[in-house]
């Protein structure tokens, strides 16, 4: 136990490290990727907390993403309003519809839940395709400003991956203690056995709902950086591609962890990106890939075990 959590420690600070330094030895188009890996690592977190530690699987993370980009979008560019009212109106605006939809799937169960979710994200895509006048239809919000942050425009990659690195791990810190919690162990127990739980008075109900908008609010900030990265906000962001990038993430990491949603999104931004640049169905190997580590590692990349010493 002692050695496996020595090997962690020095894992994450070599991880710490070069996470700190790596634009000072990288091109900056990497760096622009780990800053989209950022986004979607914070969204695909958001997905590990209601699948991975309340059993439910959600395919609306996206659709809380894009809430939040959208009100940044129409706020920046339609309506002129300052950075400092737009960030909390989106946090709210994406744990509004979170609740909106969680009041709706949350009686749902399974593999009901998570087409019930799925079919509410759609719902929000075509509103973000109809809806013109609001949301600009099919083209979007292209061009969105970046504001400054203690003199650094993040019109610059470093200073905007600097910004989305610090806010990304104070949201791991802030999921980690919500997860350790009371409210986070009641909810892994309720993910075990929801009718025990009933039965020792907890509010299953209640708890999952108040899960649902824990989650849908952080995926609002990863909808914040991913906007501030882009630059742009469109009916793709919630697109089914966009859904299946999250679910990849977190699957490829490991919904055991926390920590599993940015390795995931890191791998999957990265493979994305170097295999589109050499063949148009770069679908097919990224599928590929995904099914690789389903087979050989179906607890995903930090689902591996440590091996012990044997003894003499």
């Amino acid at each position: 136990m002692i050695r496996e959590r020595a090997i962690r420690f020095s894992l994450v600070m070599v991880i710490f490290v070069i996470a700190i330094t790596v634009p000072l030895w990288v091109p900056l188009y990497y760096v622009q990727l780990l800053d989209m890996s950022l986004s979607l690592g914070l969204t695909a977190m958001s997905f590990i907390l209601l699948a991975g530690f309340c059993g439910m699987i959600s395919f609306a993370q996206m659709a809380f993403y894009a809430m939040a980009a959208y009100v940044i979008g129409i706020g920046t560019m339609d309506v002129g309003w300052p950075v400092w009212a737009l960030l909390p109106l989106a946090v709210a605006a994406a744990a509004f519809l979170s609740a909106l939809f969680g009041a709706i799937a949350i009686r749902a169960k399974g593999v009901y839940f998570l087409m019930m979710t799925l079919a509410l994200s759609q719902l929000f895509y075509g509103v973000g395709l109809e809806w013109e006048s609001v949301t600009h239809g099919w083209n979007g919000i292209a061009g969105i400003s970046r504001p400054e942050v203690f003199g650094f425009s993040l019109i610059l990659t470093t200073p905007r991956y600097y910004m989305a690195l610090f806010i990304t791990a104070l949201c791991y810190l802030v999921l980690r203690r919500i997860i350790r919690s009371p409210f986070g162990l009641a909810l892994q127990g309720i993910r075990d056995n929801p009718t025990k739980m009933a039965a020792l008075g907890f509010n299953v109900y209640l708890y999952r709902l108040f899960a649902i908008i824990i989650s849908g609010a952080f995926a609002g900030v990863g909808g914040i950086l991913g906007v501030y990265s882009t630059g742009v906000v469109s009916p793709h962001t919630n697109d089914l591609s966009a859904i299946v990038k999250v679910v990849l993430a977190a699957l490829i990491g490991g919904v055991t962890r926390l920590e599993g949603g940015i390795v995931g999104a890191v791998i999957t931004v990265f493979l994305i990106s170097f295999t589109s640049q050499y063949t148009s169905r770069y679908w097919m190997v990224v599928g590929a890939v995904f099914m690789l580590v389903m087979l050989f590692l179906p607890n995903g990349v930090l689902g591996i075990k440590l091996k012990k010493p044997s003894s003499l």
